[in-house]
């Protein structure tokens, strides 16, 4: 087991091109940001420089789409929350209704429609706006604390927007690095890097495909000839890994058209249950500081926000990854309060603490989703301890105070996960095996990699669901997945050479 995760961190934290430019450009926002929001004094500097790595994309286009995205939805979510709070803030109950009411939204779309993650963050920043009538009782004050609030969430989007747009990687070089990769990979169609390729699909080539159009990098015949080629690549990896000769598609296909719910929004029970277990877990950790007057460990029920957000499907092992990353966080903190806050005296001592961590958030985050959930909470957890004030600290009651509410945080969404509707990952990878089996007996022939895509994609989830399992109780079967990869190599072998 050992050696297994040996060769599993070495894997998620292995340099890839344009890792290292990405954590360092991610560095260097962080910078600027503590730089402008000490400068400005602007409160919860710790949530800003966290919205950076939330809101981080690998190209100029979708950074550009998510700053200005998340600014709306940060603006619409000010102005929608200020008379909400007026209405609620002398009757203790409403206002306890009304943030359940945000909360359980805000999670059940984050899953079940195409809002994602921005659904979300949109019930947090509701109802966190809820809970700041616990700092400041007098209803005057509140606006202004909204017009703050405001400028933590906008503030990261202007910087993020002004790198996508002047130095953010262009969509069309990474369309041409991918098409490369996967002609690359025609060598080794079993190797580790085609199945990446295999097992990622069409999405992120159509989501780069989509903002090359956006940004006039391609369009008309030039957009469809691109397209055309991303397509042919991964039919003919697809087929390499098959052992049948690489051939061009019938013609590339779009991806089909989305609507604004998952299709299996309001049948699936885990939409629903992921909403009450994070509902329960804020309401746990609001409740428990509240009852005890202990405000200053309110980080407790912002950790259990962030532990859930950007989480699908969310087994323990994805719980587990955030709750390490926070502690790795919280460590680091302490750490740096203790030792180099002390002797720090200018705002360039806090800049060259902030940078080394981040950067190694930065890398870790920037690894796939097995990871990158670690790298997130080990940067929010740090920036929780070490940004709380515009002053060098007196002492460490306060950052102790928001580590003691990280933990409590954790621990709370770890245990309602594990006990509420646990999510199994070896329960997962059965369900996207039965998933596939049914694609196989009524799939046609496949004509381009769209369609082998779509096909493979219950393969590929299983396999992600079944290394989860490998940290849990109970371990998947490798013969499962193996029987199920040669009932899917089968299919295509004799799909083609029936047709021909």
């Amino acid at each position: 087991m050992q050696g297994g995760l040996a060769q599993v961190l070495a894997r998620e934290l292995a340099p890839v091109p344009g890792r290292l430019r990405d954590a360092l450009a991610l560095t260097g926002l962080v910078g600027v940001l503590v730089f402008l929001s000490m400068s400005m004094r602007v409160p919860e500097a710790a949530l800003s420089c966290y919205l950076l790595f939330f809101a981080w994309r690998d190209n100029a286009g979708d950074g550009i789409f998510t700053a200005v995205k998340l600014s709306l939805a940060a603006t619409f979510a000010v102005i929608v929350a200020n008379p909400i709070l007026q209405a609620v803030v002398d009757e203790p109950m409403l206002r306890l209704a009304a943030l359940a009411a945000f909360t359980f939204t805000g999670m059940f779309l984050s899953q079940a429609s195409r809002l994602g993650s921005l659904a979300g963050t949109a019930g947090f920043v509701f109802a966190f706006m809820l809970t700041l009538y616990d700092i400041v009782p007098v209803p005057e004050l509140l606006s202004r604390a909204l017009e703050w609030i405001w400028v933590v969430l906008v503030l990261p989007m202007v910087l993020l927007g002004l790198w996508s747009a002047l130095a953010g990687t262009r969509p069309l070089s990474l369309i041409e690095a991918r098409i490369t990769a996967r002609q690359t990979a025609l060598a080794n169609p079993s190797g580790p890097e085609a199945q990446h390729l295999l097992n990622e699909g069409m999405a992120p080539m159509d989501a780069h495909l989509k903002f090359a159009r956006l940004m006039g990098e391609a369009r008309g015949v030039a957009a469809e000839t691109l397209a055309q080629r991303a397509d042919d690549s991964y039919f003919a990896l697809a087929l390499a890994e098959a052992g049948l000769e690489p051939r061009p598609g019938s013609g590339a296909t779009q991806p089909g058209r989305q609507g604004f719910f998952m299709p299996d929004a309001f049948t699936n029970p885990g939409y629903l249950q992921f909403a009450v277990k994070v509902l329960i877990a804020v309401l746990l950790t609001y409740g428990f500081y509240t009852v005890f007057g202990m405000f200053e460990i309110h980080t407790a029920m912002i950790t259990c926000f962030y532990v859930a957000l950007g989480t699908s499907g969310a087994t323990r092992h994805k719980i587990m990854l955030r709750v390490i990353g926070c502690l790795m966080g919280a460590v680091a903190g302490v750490l740096a309060m203790v030792l180099v806050m002390p002797h720090a005296t200018d705002i360039g001592w806090l800049l060259a603490l902030i940078a080394p961590v981040t950067f190694l958030a930065a890398w870790i985050a920037l690894g796939s989703e097995r990871s990158s959930y670690a790298g997130w909470q080990m940067a929010l957890c740090f920036y929780l301890v070490t940004l709380h004030g515009f002053a060098q600290p007196g002492d460490i009651s306060a950052a102790t105070d928001r580590i003691i509410g990280i933990l409590i945080g954790s621990g709370v969404m770890y245990l309602v996960f594990a006990v509420l509707w646990p999510d199994a990952a070896s329960a997962e990878a059965r369900n996207q095996l039965t998933a596939l089996d049914r694609g196989l007996a009524s799939a046609r022939t496949p004509h381009s990699g769209r369609d082998i895509a779509r096909l493979r994609a219950p393969l590929a989830l299983a396999r992600a669901h079944a290394q989860d399992a490998g940290y849990e109780r109970e371990a998947f079967p490798r013969a499962e997945l193996d029987a199920a990869y040669a009932r899917y190599l089968a299919f295509l072998r004799k799909s083609f050479h029936d047709a021909s």
